[in-house]
């Protein structure tokens, strides 16, 4: 089962969505998460821990998790029956929520007691007693509503440079931007990175990768150069490259999990 839902206002300006996943075991013991670029929340409610790989290592993380804005893939443990909550943030909208921790969690996951203190783990005992999924997440929200009541507005400069970057990702370009915003480079990256995680050029490359994972979910044969041109990529070989260092596989390789899951891939083995 998996419920998603777009919050209220005024969190629909900084969240994407909420969620409450709740499932059996699957055949499968490890994912490919690929990068989205935005922070997330994960809380598990059934089990006691979250697994995340780190390289060979393989991360215990008791109770809630932060995980920064990635610009790489990540590798979750899929082991055993499993009951999650979670808030997928907009570009940008953790900021307001982490204290202007997000470039220091860039490519990270760590435990949300780190970042909110007892009270995350106040939010996970509260949330394993609402009697409904749908309870849950009203019950999530109410707790981020709560964080949000005396956050600082939105950078101005970064929300109108993600409105932009965002109308057409595959030919984002990074300078006009910059020089539209009145900054310095140095300024114009140092404010894009507090309020996203990652640099402006960073995040753009995430965005045009993710743009481009719809057409892949189809399947069927692909002309390979079709795909990178219309991706915003210079050619095959430049898309190849890009793919296997954003989702260490090859585009050919890719093969998300469920068509409405294009950034969970099976990995076997």
């Amino acid at each position: 089962m998996l419920l998603r839902r777009t919050p209220p206002p005024p969190l629909d300006a900084f969240v994407e969505w909420v969620w409450y996943s709740e499932r059996d075991a699957l055949p499968h013991r490890r994912e490919r998460g690929l990068p989205t670029g935005r922070a997330d929340i994960v809380i598990p409610l059934l089990q006691d821990e979250i697994l995340r790989h780190d390289g060979e290592a393989m991360q215990h993380l008791r109770g809630g998790v932060v995980q920064g804005p990635h610009d790489r893939f990540s590798v979750r443990g899929t082991e055993g029956p499993s009951a999650v909550l979670g808030v997928h943030f907009k570009p940008g909208g953790a900021a307001a929520l982490f204290d202007g921790a997000l470039p220091a969690l860039r490519n990270r996951t760590v435990l949300l007691e780190e970042v909110w203190g007892t009270s995350a783990r106040e939010l996970r005992e509260s949330l394993q007693q609402a009697p409904t999924p749908a309870g849950k997440l009203r019950r999530m929200e109410q707790a981020l509503w709560l964080r949000l009541r005396d956050a600082p507005s939105p950078d101005p400069m970064v929300v109108a440079t993600l409105a932009a970057l965002s109308r057409d990702p595959s030919q984002a370009l990074i300078e006009p931007l910059q020089r539209a915003s009145g900054c310095s480079p140095a300024q114009f990256i140092r404010r894009f990175e507090q309020a996203v995680g990652l640099t402006p050029k960073r995040y753009a490359r995430v965005l045009r990768f993710g743009a481009l994972l719809p057409a892949l979910v189809r399947q069927g044969p692909r002309d390979w150069a079709q795909v990178a041109a219309d991706g915003g990529y210079f050619d095959q070989s430049h898309l190849i490259h890009e793919f296997r260092r954003i989702a260490g596989i090859t585009p050919g390789a890719y093969v998300p999990v469920a068509v409405d899951q294009p950034t969970h891939v099976v990995m076997r083995g």
